[in-house]
């Protein structure tokens, strides 16, 4: 059994280990944090996002609009949502 595996069969969140298996989710536990945001590379459209070692869905991503950065947020009050700072890529 693989680590991944048996990290999933282990996680309380069903929906979310099921989405990581089918590829529908990306984990973005090991990207970088600035603060308590994400940092992604890129971004793709039809694709869930979370932390799963937090179990925790990432609830809205933007992009800064002083330097570009993709920034996600686990944040459940879709902190970059509306955030004159940020144009708003995905919101859960």
């Amino acid at each position: 059994m693989t680590i991944m595996k048996a990290a999933l069969d282990m996680m309380a969140n069903r929906a979310m280990a099921e989405k990581l298996r089918e590829g529908s989710a990306v984990d973005i536990s090991a990207f970088g944090r600035e603060g308590h945001h994400y940092l992604l590379d890129a971004y793709a459209d039809g694709i869930d996002y979370c932390d799963m070692n937090r179990e925790a869905w990432v609830y809205s991503i933007g992009r800064r609009r002083k330097d570009g950065k993709i920034i996600a947020s686990t944040n459940p009050n879709s902190d970059l949502y509306q955030n004159p700072e940020y144009d708003c890529l995905w919101l859960r």
